[in-house]
């Protein structure tokens, strides 16, 4: 009996596809570009500029590390949430920053030297415009934050008022 050629077409396209199909690269998040913000990780609290407690953080690793969480909690009120990941294919950190009032600010941003540091623009109240982070490991395991903002395209840089927006210093205080 004679098999008609529209049946072992099939049969041809399932055994060349199985054939020539290697399996992909493994892609995880344990490459040194993932790791470069690992010592955020930890649990801290916070010092603005004159040394007042500004608040306490807390950052962990999830998702075998492809996501790094901070839970923040501000000294006299106001609460959020960060989340960082490094995106592979564009090079290129990212993180979300949302408030308890319902606000974010999302930013990317590169290392340049030992800081990471984030641009952007978009309205964290009362502050809209542009927006520039950076974060950079001390000796010791603390860590530095700092904050500005431009109102006008980029021409002039501030710093936020307040204990929370005043560029911070974190100190360990438990190790993870």
């Amino acid at each position: 009996m004679r098999i008609p050629l529209w049946a072992a077409i099939p049969l041809v396209f399932v055994a060349s596809s199985g054939a020539s199909s290697a399996a992909p690269p493994v892609q995880d998040c344990r490459s040194p570009a993932h790791r470069q913000l690992d010592f955020k990780i930890g649990e801290f609290d916070v010092t603005g500029m004159e040394g007042a407690k500004a608040g306490v953080s807390r950052v962990e690793s999830l998702l075998e590390g492809c996501l790094l969480v901070e839970h923040w909690q501000g000294a006299l009120s106001g609460f959020g949430k960060a989340f960082f990941y490094y995106d592979r294919g564009g090079g290129r950190w990212h993180t979300t920053y949302v408030t308890d009032d319902g606000e974010a600010l999302v930013l990317s941003g590169v290392f340049e030297g030992d800081a990471l540091v984030f641009r952007g623009e978009g309205r964290l109240s009362p502050f809209d415009g542009m927006h520039r982070m950076a974060w950079s490991p001390l000796p010791g395991g603390g860590v530095k934050q700092f904050w500005e903002f431009s109102s006008d395209g980029g021409i002039t840089w501030k710093t936020p008022p307040g204990p929370v927006a005043t560029p911070a210093t974190r100190r360990a205080t438990t190790a993870t």
